[in-house]
Order: structure tokens, then C-alpha cells, then sequence
């Protein structure tokens, strides 16, 4: 099971059988202890009862989140999938709905863009409108979102070439720099005014690769010079693009392969973090795809732990493809400039489009727990270092050497939340 229907709707069992979960949220001025209650269950004129034995917890997870959490959204799918689309007020309903249950996995992050260009004119230069940005900001702002990735500067003309683009001109050429020596100073300006720089970072060309890495660094320079407040951030695996970002994102598995390179690019107030996509793939990487097991997702925040990574990027919570219907078809086409691929189950989504708004994942459920289990391990480390790292190396050792009995976990976790309820 994926897909988490809410309940009220028609259950309809397959193959005489239907799984059923329960989250309870518990109060924050709960009693730590033991309880005992019984779920009853109406089916068919039958009733059943099944017993449940609760135990919380003196620990509390913090409402401040500590790591840096984003799923691309999109609102042009979500809008698509429920016929919202051109109803402006149904549109924001929709991603309201969405964007709440990204928050419930403790996802503070969006992608962000919609700054409006006109030009060039006479003069060659060109003039930017920043309202929709703005408005998109402080929607997210009120919904308890905190930073904010920029859209990227440019991308690849092709994953053989060198050749970035820039507004469709080669990163390297004079009408790339008239263009963005217009836009960057404004769009720096416009974020100091606002008092956003801070909750800022911006992706350059994503994926650099050894075809680009040269470009990249040069184009890399150019944003810094024009615009050196914002924080730069992108996606990448291991190439040589040392010293042009603030922000690295690695595959997990090329963190795991480079490890010492990386952390060599811890310099000054430097970051790095760690992503997943439609890699890594086989092997023992773990990875959200709904055929591995589902301690593979819960383990993911695990790695920012041990390895103390800021944040953890993917690029699609309901970027469903072209013709894809995510209740039938979890393996689409996908077409990423001149490359395309059939991408891994559930890579594009961990929110399904549901009747009456999103349904959730069990896979976003396992990454809300995980995030808080992060949380748990940080505050612990606090306190006691040397104890949450021997918690955390008991079920993560590394990116590929997890420990998946689910029973072993569970002792792992109940461990934690008890090492963290001490006084």
C-alpha cells in the first residue's frame, strides 16, 4: 500500500482485503504513560473490536524544524488533476491543501518563481516585475514555510555539450550579460527590500555535469558578482565544480562515494546537504521508491544526522508526467532536456490527486517520521553525543548499510524516544 484514502470514503477491498492506518495526534500537555483503548470497527452489520496499547512519551519534538526540507510542488499538476484550472480561487484551495500536508511531514522549503520580464528596450535593457513572486512568498509565509529555492538562472542546452542557457541566450555570451546584470541586481534588491535574502537560495543550472562543470564555475562567478548576497544551491554529483556554490546538494550515493571531497567543501558558512531521484537506483542506496521497503524512506533523514546535513532536496512531491494517472502508472516517461528515461516507482510523486483534495503517501508518512526522528537524534546529541550516535549507527550505518527488520527498528526508535524522555 501507497495511496492512503481517507477514511469516510468507500473502502473497497481487494482480493477480500483492505489495510487500514491510524495516526493519532497526541496533545502537547499529555500525560507521559501507558493507555489502553479499543478501536471498533462496523462492517457489513458486523462490529469488531481491536485493542490498542499506546505509550507516549515524556520527549517532545520540536516545533522549530532543524533541517531543510523540499519536494518540488506543483500547482499547474495539482490544479490539472482536479479541473481547477483557470479558477484562480479553486487554485489556491488546491494548493492550501497540498502544501499543509507537505507541513506535515515538517517540508519548510519551495521551489519558487513567476517574476514577470519585459525587453529588451531601446536601450537593450530589460524590467522585471516582482508582485507574483511576492504574493506566492507571503501565501507560503502564512502556511508555515520558511526558505525558498529560486528558480534557476539557467539550464543545459544538453547534457553532451557544455553550452548553458541563460533566458535562451549561451551563458557565455554578451546578451546573457546585458540580461543578467539587469536581473540579478533587481532581484537582489528586491529581496533585501522584502527582508527575504536570508530565507533565500538560488540554483544556477541544475545537475552540472563534466560536459559543463567549466561553464558553471564561470557562470557561477558572474552570479556572485551581481548579485553576492544570495545563496547559491544546486543539485550534483561528484564533478569539478569546486568552490562555485554555498550550497551542495549530492546524491546520496555520490556523497557516500566522495565523502572526503565533499566535506572538503565545507568553507566558511558552506552547506552541504544530500538529494535523491530517480538515483540511486539497485544496489543497497536507499531511495522513496514504493518497490523498496519502507524503512528505505524513513532512513533517509537519518543520513543528515550522522553525516550533519543541512537539508535534503527531491525534485517532485506531484509532478506527475505527461498522460500519467499516479493510481495506475508509477513508472512514466520522463523527458529531461535531451535525455529521457522511464523513471522508478513513485519518483514523481508522494501525494496522489484525490477526490476531494490530496491524498497522502504512506512514503510522505514515512518521511514525516523521519524527520522527526532527526530531530529526536539532534536534541539527544545535545545532551549526549556519544549515545545518539550509537543510536543512530544501531539502524543507520550509512546510505547503503541500513538495518531493516522492522521489529529490530522498532526497538531502535522506542531506545530513542526513551534516551530522549530522560530528565
Amino acid at each position: 500500500y501507497d495511496c492512503a484514502k481517507p477514511l469516510g470514503a468507500r473502502v473497497s477491498p481487494k482480493a477480500g482485503g483492505v489495510g487500514l492506518y491510524a495516526a493519532l495526534r497526541i496533545p502537547a500537555g499529555a500525560e507521559p504513560g501507558v493507555y489502553e483503548g479499543v478501536y471498533e470497527i462496523s462492517l457489513g452489520g458486523e462490529r469488531f473490536a481491536v485493542p490498542v496499547s499506546l505509550q507516549i512519551y515524556a520527549a517532545r519534538i520540536p516545533e522549530e524544524e532543524h533541517l531543510k526540507i523540499i519536494n518540488g510542488y506543483s500547482s499547474g499538476h495539482a490544479a490539472k488533476c482536479h479541473g481547477a484550472e483557470g479558477d484562480a480561487a479553486a487554485c489556491r484551495a488546491l494548493d492550501e491543501q497540498y502544501l499543509r500536508m507537505l507541513r506535515r511531514m515538517r517540508q519548510n522549503m519551495l521551489y519558487v518563481g513567476g517574476v514577470v520580464r519585459t525587453g529588451p528596450d531601446e536601450a537593450g535593457h530589460y524590467h522585471f516585475d516582482f508582485t507574483p513572486l511576492k504574493e506566492s512568498v507571503e501565501f507560503y509565509l502564512s502556511l508555515g514555510y520558511k526558505y525558498f529555492n529560486m528558480a534557476s538562472v539557467g539550464g543545459r542546452k544538453s547534457w553532451k555539450e557544455s553550452t548553458i542557457l541563460v533566458a535562451g541566450f549561451p551563458a557565455m555570451s554578451y546578451e546573457a550579460y546585458r540580461y543578467l546584470a539587469d536581473y540579478l541586481p533587481a532581484l537582489q534588491r528586491f529581496l533585501d527590500e522584502q527582508g527575504w535574502t536570508e530565507r533565500f537560495y538560488m540554483g544556477v543550472s541544475d545537475e552540472p555535469n563534466d560536459a559543463n562543470a567549466t561553464e558553471f564555475r564561470a557562470l557561477c562567478g558572474l552570479v556572485r558578482k551581481l548579485a553576492p548576497r544570495i545563496r547559491l544551491l544546486d543539485a550534483l554529483s561528484y564533478t569539478a565544480v569546486h568552490g562555485a556554490l554555498d550550497v551542495w546538494v549530492p546524491l546520496n550515493a555520490e556523497y557516500d562515494k566522495h565523502t572526503a571531497e565533499f566535506e572538503s567543501f565545507r568553507v566558511g558558512n558552506d552547506e552541504i546537504w544530500h538529494y535523491v531521484c530517480c538515483g540511486p537506483r539497485g544496489g543497497k542506496y536507499i531511495n522513496r521508491f514504493m518497490d523498496y521497503p519502507l524503512l528505505s524512506t524513513e532512513y533517509l533523514f537519518w543520513g543528515n544526522y550522522k553525516y550533519n546535513l543541512g537539508g535534503y532536496l527531491h525534485w517532485a512531491s506531484n509532478c506527475y508526467q505527461p498522460g500519467q494517472d499516479p493510481f495506475l502508472q508509477n513508472c512514466p516517461t520522463h523527458r529531461n532536456c535531451d535525455s529521457v528515461c522511464t523513471l522508478p516507482p513513485g519518483d514523481s510523486h508522494i501525494l496522489y490527486p484525490g477526490d476531494d483534495g490530496p491524498w497522502m503517501s504512506m512514503r510522505l508518512e514515512a518521511q514525516r517520521r523521519s524527520a522527526e526522528e532527526f530531530e529526536l537524534l539532534r536534541m539527544l546529541s545535545l545532551r549526549d553525543k556519544a549515545r545518539a550516535d550509537a543510536l543512530c549507527a544501531e539502524g543507520f550505518r550509512s546510505f547503503q548499510d541500513v538495518e531493516y527488520d522492522p521489529l529490530r527498528f522498532e526497538e531502535i526508535r522506542r531506545g530513542l524516544l526513551a534516551a530522549c524522555s530522560e530528565n
